[in-house]
This record gives structure tokens, C-alpha cells and sequence, in this order.
């Protein structure tokens, strides 16, 4: 019998189609079910961003701890008992206002401070928190010695050394006031003047390398390009 169509089909051709089509769907299916990846320079650009913020975080970090360096420093939370109660003819007075208290009255207790170094080593990334955890190395990656302006890369490797040059001297002298320094171990009056503004303590020499560090590191970010 004739056939009724004005052409022959060629079925495998058809089949060969078929086939293509189905392994085609199969493919975008695939690649639909895969997570998406953002592409990779604009995932380099939102890291180099997000190392930028932390970068400009730490000098903010930096000026307010010495804006603030008396209240970060010196704690008076310490209350001592005078000496004149101590003594051995007022030992059953000091026995009562044990007894009736069980802690000292204020109004027997004299307030007292001592240096501390703790919130000192906290915002100098020492104690592994806040935005100067790893700076150094953040300074030198690639993709943020790549904004640098090329005329001034000389000007901001010699800032970035200066400056972990300081933090380190910082992070030593800190650790050191903890252990040796005369107002971190022996409390003082709150209004002792002449503790208060020593020196030569090793808690002071840590502030001034603190001053010098955040100076370097914000020389560093001024070059790089806008």
C-alpha cells in the first residue's frame, strides 16, 4: 500500500534526534540541581572589600583605645580595709563590722585601683579577638597590595614593616606590664596623681607604640588608590 504522507520519515534520524534532545534536558538539569558559584573575580573583589573594611576597622579600633586609654586601664574596682582598722587595738571593731556585714562597709573601705593591661591586649589583636587578628598578613596579600598605587609600593611595604615592628613592641611591653609593672601588682588611691601619670612603666611605653603603630598603619592605607 501506498503511503497517504508526501514524505518518507527516517526513523532513525528521528531516534538520533530524540536522543540528543533527551541527554540536552538531562545536561541543564544537572547543571540547575549544581550551587551557585558566583563568578571568581567578583568573589576576589567582596574579599578584597571585606579585608579593606577589617583594614580600616583596626586604625578606628586603635584611636579609640587611646582616646580611652585612662578608662581601659585603670581599674577601681578594688576596696581595701584602712590601715588604722588593721591594727591590733581596733581588732574587735574590725571583728564586729566583719560579723554585722560580712563584707566591709563602704563607709570602713577606701577605693582603690590597680593598672591592667587586659582590654590593652584585647584591641591589639594579642588575645586572638577583634579586627587586628592577622593584620600583618592581611597588609600583604595580593589582591590589597594590587590597589596600592605602583608609584608608592616602595612607601607602603616600609609602612607596614614599621608598623609590625611597633605592634610587636606593643604586644611585648603590654604582656610584660601584667607581670612586673608596680601599679599592675600593688594597688594605688584612685586619685593618686603621681601613678597615674608615670612614665617610665612598661604599660606606657606600650601606649606610645601603640600610637606610633596605628600612625604607620594608617600611612599604609593612605596609598592605596581610590
Amino acid at each position: 500500500m501506498t503511503s497517504c504522507l508526501p514524505y518518507s520519515i527516517d526513523t532513525h534520524h528521528l531516534h538520533s534526534r530524540r536522543n540528543s534532545l533527551a541527554k540536552a534536558v538531562t545536561s541543564v538539569t544537572a547543571i540547575a540541581t549544581l550551587p551557585y558559584a558566583p563568578p571568581v573575580c567578583h568573589a576576589q573583589e567582596t574579599h578584597t572589600q571585606s579585608d579593606m573594611s577589617l583594614l580600616k576597622e583596626a586604625t578606628e579600633v586603635l584611636t579609640s583605645l587611646l582616646d580611652n586609654w585612662e578608662r581601659a586601664t585603670v581599674d577601681c574596682t578594688y576596696a581595701d580595709v584602712p590601715r588604722e582598722l588593721l591594727e591590733a587595738k581596733n581588732k574587735e571593731k574590725l571583728l564586729e563590722k566583719a560579723s554585722e556585714f560580712a563584707l566591709f562597709d563602704k563607709s570602713t573601705s577606701v577605693v582603690s585601683c590597680k593598672r591592667t593591661n587586659k582590654i590593652v591586649r584585647d584591641y591589639i589583636g594579642a588575645t586572638g579577638k577583634g579586627p587586628m587578628v592577622g593584620i600583618e598578613k592581611r597588609l600583604l596579600r595580593k589582591s590589597i597590595v594590587d590597589v596600592v598605587d605602583p608609584d608608592n609600593l616602595d612607601e607602603y611595604f616600609s609602612a607596614v614593616e614599621s608598623f609590625s615592628q611597633e605592634l610587636a613592641r606593643a604586644t611585648s611591653l603590654s604582656y610584660t606590664a601584667g607581670v612586673s609593672d608596680f601599679d599592675s601588682i600593688n594597688n594605688f588611691a584612685k586619685d593618686d596623681d603621681k601613678i597615674l601619670n608615670e612614665d617610665g612603666t612598661n604599660l606606657e611605653q606600650a601606649r606610645k607604640a601603640i600610637g606610633e603603630a596605628n600612625s604607620y598603619l594608617k600611612k599604609a592605607l593612605s596609598l592605596y588608590m581610590d
